[in-house]
């Protein structure tokens, strides 16, 4: 207790020393207490950093949400949502040993696991997106240099695909995973580019060519299949005529059969209700068919024979 107090006036100044303490506890305690406390937003984990003590609380990976962590301590933030890298374009060469530049792109996400990410920041500390640069780039170089420069313009898909897995194997060994990768950008000095594009239009005519061709046999097939069928239908089309043809003809054949029996039945009635020598019938049937059809003896026009005395009788008109 101070000297002061013992003299007059002590309990004033008592009681001054402890009002200023309270209001120190007051006005400090509130903001030492906000000093306390850590935010994590969603989609982030954090690591405990003792700046006290300065080393890494690995024991614990803080998820999202406010967290009283103590006075001269705070958390270590880290994404665990996807990360977009656009990189500039790399300086690499084919396999024949052309310069080219390659500008990719990719996609990566660090996983939520606490060993992982205590691995990853102890490793790299806070720069680990720039050591994934640096991992894409030399990979890029060994890939391009297992093409050679028509390859690399007719299969830009396969370097993406070799690139893409290059990276996620070696980014797997420190948590992190590849989502997506992407060849942005291929470029070649004019000179280069311009035969590369001539190889590709030749490439492209030669398809053209065979696929003119493919057309001109497919439409030569079908005209040989057109004229089959055609040529089938003419034969069809010709039987049926030559059945028509047959059927009708029959059928008229069939009604001459008929009219000469219906005939020779009629005439064999004559002579047998008349009792009609041979002759007497033949002399009928000539007189009966002159007279049905009004005609005289120079404008008859009967098959048959003129009996002999019929005859002389004309001849005697």
């Amino acid at each position: 207790m101070p000297r002061e107090w013992d003299s007059e006036g002590a309990p004033e100044r008592r009681k001054k020393y402890v009002w200023t303490v309270v209001m120190v506890c007051i006005f400090v305690f509130p903001w030492l207490l906000g000093y306390s406390f850590d935010t994590i937003d969603p989609g982030y984990v954090g690591l405990l950093w003792n700046q006290n003590l300065h080393n890494l609380d690995d024991n614990k990976l803080w998820q999202e949400g406010r967290h009283f962590i103590g006075l001269g301590c705070y958390l270590i933030i880290f994404p665990t949502y996807a990360q977009f890298v656009n990189m500039e374009s790399i300086h690499a060469r084919t396999m024949d040993g052309l310069a080219v530049q390659v500008r990719p792109a990719f996609q990566y996400q660090i996983d939520n696991d606490l060993t992982k990410v205590a691995n990853l920041y102890k490793l790299f500390g806070l720069d680990y997106e720039g050591t994934f640069i640096s991992i894409s780039r030399s990979d890029i170089r060994d890939v391009v240099s297992k093409f050679n420069a028509y390859d690399l313009v007719k299969n830009r898909d396969a370097l993406a695909v070799d690139l893409e897995n290059g990276l996620k194997t070696r980014l797997a060994t420190y948590g992190v995973t590849v989502v997506g990768y992407q060849v942005l950008s291929i470029q070649w000095s004019t000179i280069i580019d311009d035969a590369i594009m001539a190889a590709v239009t030749e490439l492209e005519n030669v398809k053209t060519a065979h696929a003119e061709k493919n057309i001109s046999q497919i439409e030569a097939l079908t005209a040989v299949e057109e004229a089959k069928v055609l040529s089938e239908n003419a034969i069809i089309m010709a039987n049926q005529t030559a059945n028509i043809l047959i059927a009708s003809k029959g059928a008229e054949a069939q009604n001459i059969v008929l009219q000469g029996t219906a005939q020779a039945r009629a005439f064999a009635a004559v002579k047998a209700n008349l009792t009609l020598t041979p002759d007497e019938l033949l002399k009928y049937v000539y007189l009966e068919n002159m007279v049905s059809n009004n005609v005289n003896y120079a404008e008859r026009k009967v098959a048959v024979a003129v009996p002999a005395d019929i005859q002389t009788a004309l001849d005697a008109l």
